[in-house]
């Protein structure tokens, strides 16, 4: 939850789809394959309308009303052009409760009701159909579940323990909450959400804060991620369904902080942190049908603890750490 590496770092919307300018997929094969006991990932992605093999990342036109890091991000019934922005960590590490609705698209934004409680370090989904917000950090970790009823933000559920540096996945309209850090530990369970309810859906292979999270078919993939101040390289699947977790590939260097995307049958990994101190600006394509690595070219600048949205065919990275908090959003066309 502290600003020094040791966000979500990234909050991935996952209802939605899911560098120097110019990025070619390479076709060269990562440097480890599956590890030995890894699952094999075949079979478990949809069949694509197209694939992706070019990523080209450039600085959008227009800026985010403020400077902020580590928000969470929701939308309004899955939509990329209404994306709420909620919450995240200021220029000078206070949490903020503020809230803007915005299209990437245009770059228009709307500021709406403020959350109940501010917080950052928290993940964005919904919750019984709202726009919710779960758990986070500001003097301390939360265990609060905000949404947005009827124009307020509410607290309308406790997760069992408090989480911040979580990530939150939707999945055919139940959201998962994966991951985090609460006060003295990384837990392992894996929560489900349904109707009005949480309940344990299954346990993470290894506990982790700060991982990438993209949704593909009825799986999550839970990319590296942070222990004790330390990245891991890790690649754990998650079965939406059942709650079963396996490993199934290793990133080609450990990365935290990170955001992932799902587009043209591929995730996209974007940014992160290699170390603590560390921000990196390499993309990677990770293919769900081999869990291979190739690499995807580079943002403008290095960057971690972003939020991001996708329409499909291009990939907004809002805000983030570069290293100082910024204002400034990075638009990745895909084809």
């Amino acid at each position: 939850m502290t600003r020094t590496a040791g966000v979500v770092a990234g909050v991935v919307l996952c209802t939605v789809a899911m560098a120097a300018c110019g990025g070619t997929a390479s076709t060269s094969a990562a440097r480890r394959p599956p590890g030995h006991g890894s699952a094999p990932p075949t079979s478990v992605a949809p069949s694509p309308a197209w694939r992706a093999t070019h990523a080209a990342a450039a600085f959008a036109a227009w800026r985010l009303p403020f400077p902020v890091a580590r928000a969470a991000l929701t939308s309004r019934s899955g939509d990329p052009r209404h994306v709420l922005l909620a919450g995240g960590m200021l220029r000078d590490d206070s949490s903020t409760g503020r809230v803007v609705e915005m299209d990437p698209t245009s770059g228009r934004t709307t500021r709406v009701r403020s959350l109940a409680i501010p917080v950052h370090d928290a993940a964005g989904g919904s919750f019984a159909g709202h726009p919710a917000v779960y758990g986070g950090g500001n003097s301390t970790e939360q265990s609060a579940v905000q949404a947005l009823v009827g124009g307020r933000w509410r607290q309308v559920a406790r997760l069992p323990t408090t989480r911040s540096d979580l990530s939150v996945a939707t999945v055919a309209g139940e959201s998962l909450v994966i991951g985090g850090y609460g006060r003295s530990s990384v837990p392992r369970p894996i929560l489900g959400q349904r109707d009005h309810r949480l309940r344990q859906l299954g346990s993470l292979r290894r506990g982790v804060r700060y991982a990438a999270t993209a949704v593909v078919g009825h799986s999550v993939y839970v990319f590296g991620g942070e222990v004790d101040g330390r990245e891991l390289d890790g690649v754990q699947r998650v079965g939406a369904r059942t709650g079963r977790t396996s490993v199934v590939a290793h990133l080609p260097r450990a990365l935290g902080h990170a955001v992932a995307a799902y587009v043209g049958g591929r995730v996209l990994l974007l940014g992160g942190r290699v170390a603590p101190d560390t921000q990196t600006d390499a993309m990677w394509w990770f293919d769900p049908a081999d869990g291979r690595f190739t690499p995807a070219g580079r943002l403008p600048v290095p960057v971690s603890d972003a939020s991001v949205v996708s329409d499909g065919r291009r990939v907004w990275l809002l805000g983030g750490e570069t290293p100082g908090v910024t204002d400034r959003v990075v638009v990745v066309a895909v084809s």
